[in-house]
């Protein structure tokens, strides 16, 4: 499988960037995982629009899934001229129950809810989820093709869950949105020395850091989670990775 980062930014996006979308690629499907601001329009420099097989979404926090908006302007518009002959298949949290509903748009989206029991075969990439600690419900990822692993948190903050689900992943994708010196208890995100703790324990092959605040220079955070777990990187945009 191939990673490529299209967003990494929340809860807003840098000058110039995106916030949190990462395509997902096999030899037979692309699935695109949230879809935040910027991101629709990194992924049409890969992939056509009709190319896209399937879209999950982690959660329903608009830095996540804002992109859904006009995603549906372009598939019911498509579908209009004849461009587009079927509905993109969308999978998510099913809560909070108004950001589930804008979802359900008949004339574009084939919608279907997850949750831990949820398993997905899309193309030849095989999906199931986690509940993590967020506060709105948020699942994490993990995706299998050809005895290769990739598990994404989504957002979430230290969640024991996590650490279970992503036992030996081949690439772990998390979510670093603090420094230690900025975190708190009730911070609803872990800190990059969380993810590396996380990445150790679960004893995943490599770490690659995501949902950066735009004011963070990237090389603290590395450098912070390395402490922890030394094959680490930033998640950078339109980088792509092997899975």
């Amino acid at each position: 499988m191939k990673l490529t980062v299209l967003g990494n930014n929340g809860p807003y996006p840098a000058a110039g960037s995106a916030c949190s979308g990462y395509l997902l690629q096999s030899e037979t499907a692309n699935v695109l995982i949230d879809c935040g601001s910027g991101v629709l329009s990194n992924m049409q420099k890969i992939i056509r629009l009709d190319e896209l097989d399937a879209v999950i979404l982690t959660h329903l926090h608009n830095d996540h899934m804002s992109d859904m908006c006009v995603l549906k302007y372009a598939i019911q518009l498509r579908r209009i001229r004849g461009l587009y002959d079927k509905l993109l298949r969308v999978y998510a949290p099913a809560e909070p129950a108004e950001e589930y509903s804008r979802l359900d748009v008949q004339d574009a989206f084939e919608l279907e809810a997850i949750g831990d029991d949820k398993q997905l075969a899309i193309g030849d990439m095989k999906f199931s989820f986690r509940l993590m600690k967020h506060p709105i419900p948020d699942y994490a990822v993990s995706a299998e093709c050809a005895g290769k692993r990739l598990v994404y948190s989504g957002d979430t903050a230290w969640a024991d869950d996590l650490i279970s689900f992503a036992k030996g992943a081949d690439l772990l994708l998390l979510d670093a949105g603090f420094l230690e010196k900025d975190w708190s208890e009730s911070a609803p995100h872990m800190t990059a020395a969380q993810c590396g703790t996380a990445a150790a324990m679960a004893g995943a092959k490599k770490l690659l850091l995501t949902h950066f605040w735009p004011d963070y220079d990237l090389k603290d955070l590395v450098e912070e989670a390395a402490r922890k777990f030394p094959n680490v990187g930033a998640a950078l945009i339109m980088k792509e990775y092997e899975v």
